[in-house]
């Protein structure tokens, strides 16, 4: 070792040799020890000032990194001419013996293949079933001692058993695509049959133990190795366990902290009383944690410790990181070792994903919203959201793409016209897109990517007879940015990440992320082995397959080692919500902690009892510094008005005015809203209300809407009634065109139940239809009929479902539904229906009628009304007789109510009035009006400022009463 005795200025750069330098931030003045390694290899610097500061230096944490091994303590090597150690890595050996590069084999056609007992879960899942096959063969292989798939013996076993059909085909897929095999995997094969002479340089191992959690395979190459290359040097030896002795020394014996270090396993440690060594705390979430944990640290720090001694121990999530850097960013704290997040997301794979997902017919409307708002679209943002908000609310052809263009168009017309569904139709789509992408200059990297993209497509749909459409979103998927590792420094708080073992020791240990399904993380079932199965096998063979409860052992005595880095305290995080904001149960490793902690009277604490609410505690209890804002003392507005009712001064009715300059029509199914809800109806009015994004599903309204279209159809008008042959016989082709119409989604394989479902009960409730008509002795005068009418002092416009003339001259109105008889005929009773009380209102005072309706208008006839329930073929009938047997005739005013309320809220609201609901509406409507209060679910800004219940809206109670 070279010793130097320098003097650095601020912004020098000290360059060692090949590619090595040492940056330092402020000038240091002091010995820095440092030694030369080959290009290859990593740096191993320290720093001993004389100043009694040490300024962000850069170290090597190689060592802590994650390796592919099931054993927690990689083999290590060390340089004899540079002192240099390194983890044993696949790369490693790949370089050293010289390892050729496996064969590619895609292990899902070769899955395909029906030998294997697999092959019916690939046609349904292949992605999942290839991943499961993936990981039980690599299991299999870690528990042999050559990496021969004859070595599994199977000759024990009962033939017929579950067990050998798997083992078998594994063997065998083993044997014929040796290429599935992972990488790292294959090169320990490649290096267990070479020998000590085809090694390029020696690499000594640093122990001549094998880790206990180690594989067969993995002690079988570390025998091999040490064969080759022999012990290290008893020098080197004692530097790597001086440097290692920290990372497992732990805290002083007796304290709280080395309790829960030697106990966390199990181990038979005397449970003792809380000391200041080990704290719990909950707080509300990841970024309260982060917040958190910096302001813990800037603690420390000023207390006299150095940011190189104190450790975070987090999760491997994204989340985690974001907040990490966000929050010791804003206290000026620099960490050590956190991971870099990644800049951006891989836009060009999403929009192909998003292309091919539109191009299998029928597209799935989250898709086309997807791919309308990528950055790639040669449109603008704007038009982007307005296309996808359109979709999403069920509008498939949406107003917005009326006013496209040129490329837009073309790229508009090319998303939703007919492509052929096979590979030359995709093909010639996918290259017809490509060229009609976003010409952003700010978008020329991610458009060439797309492109570069479709190279492979044309690979895969070329070598395809026929449309594989798994294949191909194999190859579109977006690659997952994964973070990146990052320089660690000395002088930097160190972070260290569930998945690898800590680089450096630390006094002081924040613990994050104590919650649900971590710490240790939950291991998760095999599909194709139990673990009963796999003890037999043990039991059998002397196969040793790692079943899950060995996989927890070897987590939760990896969590051990973690938590040994700490000497001086321990500080366990628990954040109570997750990131979607649903509750979390505190993380097992809390339960196995508070075991070691007595209370003297039951022995040991539970766990909840020794979390530790943050806002619960004194202040001044508090593990940090802080500074409390004082609330001010003037007068604050509340947060809803006292009486429940927002001013806005204006006539609402009057904002969206048509080209006359009156008032634009209200509909029926807007009033409704009105009636239930003055704030969902405004925020309706003013483009406000919330557009979901959620998978395609079929409910009432996608269900009435295919039904209302059959019947239409089934029944046109001035036409003969069908007879129940023809019924039976055109029903199903006029459902499938009123899917392809509404709800494409119903198309695929996987909707069929539910599609027999609907023609089931749309059949049955088209015989009765049809027996109702002609018992009424009504002829259909036309379906989907457009009424404008004025009522109330507004303007109505609406569409019913049904107009029907009798025989004596009267009209009927009716309106289907997707619904049953008992609740809609107890609300009709109880005077609260609303939309049939309108429809009547529009015919007496009718507005721009057609010849049709002008016809069957004249001499004033009267008008009944009628809802035609499908779901039990029930109809009920207001307004008019009818032959007995044939409907339900309700009697009395089924819209009094309804009406009386509608009419106070239209007062209401032309004054500028908005009431808010109160906390008894959801029962009131539901239990005593008798209908689903859909208004109150519209925007969750409804039951945000929602009143509470005892200042209840009297209005209802009075309209009722």
């Amino acid at each position: 070792m070279r010793q130097f005795r320098t003097y650095t200025p601020p912004g020098w750069v000290v360059t060692c040799g090949y590619s090595i330098k040492i940056t330092f931030e402020q000038g240091l003045k002091g010995h820095v020890s440092f030694r030369f390694a080959e290009q290859s290899e990593a740096l191993t610097a320290c720093a001993t000032p004389t100043c009694g500061e040490t300024k962000r230096v850069k170290a090597d944490a190689s060592l802590g990194e994650e390796v592919r091994m099931n054993g927690l303590e990689p083999l290590v090597t060390v340089n004899p001419g540079t002192g240099a150690f390194r983890a044993i890595t696949s790369d490693l050996l790949a370089e050293t013996y010289l390892a050729p590069r496996p064969p590619a084999v895609d292990l899902n056609s070769v899955l395909t293949d029906d030998a294997f007992p697999w092959a019916a879960s690939m046609a349904v899942a292949p992605l999942e079933t290839a991943a499961a096959v993936s990981a039980a063969l690599r299991s299999l292989a870690l528990a042999t001692q050559g990496l021969n798939p004859d070595e599994v013996e199977l000759g024990a076993l009962d033939r017929d058993s579950r067990l050998y059909k798997h083992l078998a085909a594994l063997c065998d897929l083993w044997r014929n695509a040796p290429g599935a095999l992972l990488e790292d995997l294959q090169v320990y094969a490649h290096v267990l049959a070479c020998t000590s002479g085809d090694a390029l340089e020696p690499l000594p191992l640093v122990s001549a133990d094998s880790c206990g959690f180690a594989t067969p395979i993995e002690r079988r190459l570390h025998v091999h190795l040490l064969d080759h290359h022999d012990i290290a040097n008893e020098t080197f030896r004692k530097e790597w366990a001086a440097r290692r002795a920290p990372l497992v020394t732990g805290a002083a014996e007796g304290t709280s902290l080395w309790r829960a270090q030697q106990g966390l396993t199990g181990a038979s440690i005397q449970s003792g009383p809380l000391d200041d060594s080990l704290a719990f705390f909950a707080l509300r979430d990841e970024a309260e944690e982060a917040d958190f944990a910096a302001a813990r640290a800037q603690r420390l720090i000023d207390q006299g410790a150095s940011p190189h001694e104190i450790g975070l121990l987090m999760p491997d999530e994204i989340s985690y990181f974001a907040q990490l850097q966000r929050a010791f960013d804003a206290a000026g704290i620099p960490l050590s070792g956190l991971p870099v997040q990644p800049d951006r997301r891989d836009i060009a794979g999403e929009t192909l994903l998003q292309l091919l997902l539109c191009f299998q017919a029928p597209a799935p409307a989250m898709a086309l919203a997807s791919l309308y708002i990528s950055p790639l679209m040669p449109w603008s943002s704007e038009t982007g959201l307005q296309l996808a908000r359109e979709v999403m609310q069920g509008r498939f052809e949406p107003y917005a793409a009326r006013s496209l263009t040129g490329r837009a168009q073309r790229f508009y017309k090319l998303v939703r016209g007919n492509i052929a569904q096979t590979s030359d139709g995709i093909l010639k789509a996918l290259e017809q897109a490509a060229q009609l992408l976003s010409e952003a200059a700010e978008q020329r990297e991610a458009v060439a990517a797309f492109r570069a993209k479709m190279g492979m497509m044309r690979t895969a749909l070329s070598q395809s007879r026929s449309l594989d459409w798994t294949a191909l979103y194999r190859v579109a998927t977006p690659a997952t940015p994964k973070p990146s590792p990052s320089e660690a420094f000395v002088e930097g708080v160190s972070v260290f990440t569930e998945g690898a073992m800590p680089w450096r020791p630390a006094r002081h240990l924040i613990a994050m992320g104590m919650s649900g399904n971590r710490w240790p993380r939950a291991v998760s079932a095999s599909p194709l082995f139990l673990d009963g199965e796999l003890r037999l096998l043990r039991e059998k063979t002397g196969l040793h397959v790692e079943t899950r409860g060995d996989a927890l052992g070897r987590r939760l005595e990896k969590l051990r080692r973690q938590l040994l880095c700490a000497s001086d305290s321990l500080t366990l995080l628990r954040p109570v919500f997750a990131p979607n904001g649903s509750r979390q149960a505190p993380a097992a490793a809390l339960s196995l902690v508070a075991r070691t902690v007595g209370n003297g009277e039951k022995g040991t604490e539970d766990a909840e009892a020794l979390i530790h609410d943050l806002r619960a505690r004194p202040r001044e209890s508090w593990p940090f510094a802080h500074r409390v804002v004082e609330a001010t003392t003037d007068a604050q507005p509340r947060a809803v008005p006292e009486d429940g009712i927002l001013r806005l001064d204006r006539d609402l009715l009057r904002r969206r005015l048509a080209d006359d300059g009156r008032m634009r029509p209200q509909s029926p199914s807007r009033l409704e809203t009105l009636m239930v809800s003055p704030l969902a109806w405004s925020l309706s009015e003013f483009g406000a209300e919330p557009v979901t994004w959620a998978p395609d599903g079929l409910n009432v309204m996608v269900a009435g809407t295919i039904a209302h279209d059959v019947l239409e159809f089934l029944f046109p008008k001035d036409a003969p009634l069908p007879d129940h042959d023809q019924i039976e016989a055109a029903v199903p082709e006029l459902l499938s065109s009123a899917i392809r119409k509404y709800a494409p989604f119903l198309q695929r394989s996987i909707w069929a139940v539910e599609r027999e479902g609907l023609l089931r009960d749309i059949r049955t409730a088209a015989h009765a239809w049809r027996n109702t008509l002609e018992g009424l002795g009504a002829r259909v005068i036309d379906n989907e009929i457009g009424l404008q009418g004025e009522a109330l002092g507004i303007l109505l416009r609406g569409r019913a479902d049904c107009l029907l003339q009798l025989e004596d001259g009267s009209l009927l109105v009716v309106d289907h539904k997707k619904s049953g008889t008992p609740k809609r005929r107890a609300r009709l009773e109880a005077g609260w229906d609303l939309q049939l009380g309108l429809y009547r209102e529009m015919l007496k005072r009718p507005e721009k009628t057609g010849e049709v309706l002008e016809a069957a208008l004249a001499g004033s006839p009267t008008i009944g009304v009628a809802y035609h329930l499908i779901n039990d073929q029930g109809v009920l009938l207001e307004g008019l007789r009818a032959p007995d047997g044939i409907v339900t005739v309700v009697e009395g005013e089924i819209s009094r109510q309804a009406m009386d309320l509608l009419i106070t809220r239209l007062a209401e609201v032309g004054a500028g009035l908005i009431r808010l609901n109160s906390e008894d509406d959801r029962k009131f409507f539901e239990k005593t009006a008798n209908l689903a209060p859909y208004a109150l679910d519209a925007s969750p800004l409804v039951s945000r400022f929602m009143m509470p219940g005892a200042e209840a809206d009297d209005s209802m109670e009075d309209i009722d009463d």
